[in-house]
């Protein structure tokens, strides 16, 4: 081969794991920012959700009403579905519901979307056998703009929302 199109080749190569470098680079930034990202949304859960969450709880289940608190982690099944980071609070009209047995109750859920860096709320106002509505609502959060206020506020909002199952 000649001298000339050795020098090509290892030009094109050269470059190439340049590229492949820069990409590499740029995955680890971007996981690094999601990273961050979901650590601050779990703070904000620990200092300001869950403990909101709780109050709530208490004063639904002394007036008669089941209620729930989960967290999940990411979640991505072998089919492509993926959960995003959650915490949600689901209620029932009984005051002793087996959660366990059944999900489809109604709720409120602050979620975590790493992609866009933003806190959404999904809200449910379904129980079982009956009408409502289930959406993500218009508004959202970030790290930085979601505080003990804004999450009071949601959670009343949505709770007024599933009891008179609007």
């Amino acid at each position: 081969m000649k001298e000339e199109s050795i020098n090509k080749l290892n030009g094109l190569f050269s470059n190439l794991k340049t590229e492949e470098q820069k990409l590499k680079e740029s995955l680890e930034k971007q996981k690094s920012e999601d990273d961050l990202f979901i650590e601050g949304f779990k703070t904000l859960c620990k200092n300001f959700i869950d403990p909101k969450m709780q109050e709530f709880r208490r004063m639904l289940r002394q007036n008669g009403f089941g209620c729930k608190i989960t967290f999940s982690e990411e979640n991505k099944t072998g089919l492509g579905i993926n959960s995003q980071t959650n915490i949600k609070l689901q209620i029932s009209r009984n005051v002793d519901s087996n959660f366990y047995a059944n999900d489809k109750f109604p709720h409120i859920m602050f979620v975590a979307d790493k992609n866009l860096k933003r806190i959404s709320i999904h809200q449910d106002t379904i129980f079982q056998n009956g009408t409502g509505s289930a959406a993500m609502k218009e508004k959202f959060y970030t790290i930085e703009t979601l505080n003990e206020d804004n999450v009071e506020k949601e959670i009343l909002e949505s709770i007024e929302n599933i009891l008179m199952n609007k």
